[in-house]
């Protein structure tokens, strides 16, 4: 899917490497015996070689595959090779998506579904809205965490919802997350967890 201004305006702010070619990942998929699955290699295509800071002096530079003399160099990709991980419980086989510590498990699976920070999400371009919708609420002013809950089927949590109902980001949002944005308020829900989150901007702001 196209993606809004406000994730290319994050996308944007982003350093990228030279990767290497979607068609050399996609021999070097085949070469290790698996599928180059469609949406593995659109998102190579798209995406390898942003590198994303995920914590102090801690980074991911997405992609399937990293060349050898990369600088800088691979750190946990092997060089000029691909890392596949076969499908287990409900999840269909997945490739490694960047080049990062695995406690972020950047996961990328073959029905385009991403596993790592700001998923797990239906698709690789939801992470990117979440990240920039993130983006343009803070850049409004100070913001404050206001409220967090794990009880959202209590009735005053359960109004917090509908009230903000009609401010929902469907482009950031699946059935694992789902955003509401308004001019001064930006609330998380996980259903699973039945979590809430309400971010605020300070009344200053």
């Amino acid at each position: 899917m196209a993606l809004t201004e406000r994730a290319n305006a994050w996308l944007a702010t982003l350093d990228r490497e030279t990767p290497l070619a979607a068609a050399v990942v996609d021999r070097l998929i085949r070469e290790a015996g698996s599928t180059p699955h469609p949406e593995w290699l659109a998102f190579h295509d798209n995406y390898a070689g942003y590198i994303e800071q995920v914590g102090p002096g801690d980074i991911a530079i997405w992609g399937l595959a990293r060349p050898a003399d990369a600088s800088p160099a691979p750190i946990w990709f092997a060089p000029d090779s691909d890392s596949i991980v076969p499908a287990q419980y409900h999840f269909p086989e997945a490739v490694l998506c960047a080049d990062a510590h695995p406690v972020h498990g950047y996961e990328l699976g073959a029905d385009g579904a991403f596993r790592g920070i700001g998923g797990p999400a239906a698709t690789f371009e939801m992470k990117l809205e979440r990240h920039g919708l993130m983006k343009e609420f803070y850049d409004r002013g100070k913001v404050r965490r206001t409220f967090v809950t794990r009880k959202c089927d209590e009735p005053q949590n359960h109004y917090l919802l509908r009230d903000m109902a009609e401010a929902f980001v469907p482009e950031a949002s699946d059935k694992a997350m789902q955003f509401f944005l308004e001019p001064k308020r930006l609330l998380q829900f996980c259903p699973f967890s039945k979590q809430l989150l309400l971010f605020e901007l300070d009344a200053v702001s």
